[in-house]
């Protein structure tokens, strides 16, 4: 009984420990983002990189969506991320009839952000990105210059 409860307790304090070191690498990335014809304007991203399951976490930024979580590809040169936004515009039709169909209908806005690819060049610590509509054309483009911080740069949460 006690090597079950002495079992149980290494297992609690082995995730409690895992927990702590979820992201192992942090970024603060400033630059320009740029949209048509208009003037470049500012740009921020912070993101926490986790290694054991390549996921990069966007923290907080201006032009990137915060709180989603993009799986990244590390490369010597490289970490490349890709980020898919979910599809808009569908709606389920009921035809009436002697039998009743359902059709999905999609209503695509070709000018409407559809990914975001980006990539951060290891050696420099330069991200450069792109967002593209549903049929791969160009919206905008970001350049930021990234420096890596540590854990105990990052602010602690208030609340």
């Amino acid at each position: 009984m006690r090597r079950r409860l002495a079992c149980a307790a290494a297992l609690v304090l082995a995730a409690g420990g895992a927990g702590a070191q979820e992201y192992s690498r942090f970024l603060s990335c400033n630059g320009s983002f740029v949209a048509g014809d208009k003037p470049p304007r500012d740009a921020h991203a912070e993101l926490a990189l986790r290694y054991n399951n390549r996921t990069a976490l966007i923290q907080g930024s201006n032009v990137l969506p915060v709180g989603e979580i993009l799986h990244y590809v590390p490369t010597p040169a490289t970490y490349s991320m890709t980020y898919l936004l979910r599809r808009q515009g569908t709606q389920v039709l009921v035809v009436p009839g002697w039998f009743q169909n359902t059709i999905l209908v999609a209503y695509p806005n070709l000018k409407r952000l559809n990914q975001i690819r980006m990539s951060v060049n290891r050696q420099n610590g330069v991200l450069e990105g792109k967002m593209l509509n549903e049929e791969d054309e160009l919206l905008g483009a970001f350049t930021m210059q990234c420096k890596s911080i540590t854990e105990k740069d990052v602010e602690a949460p208030k609340f």
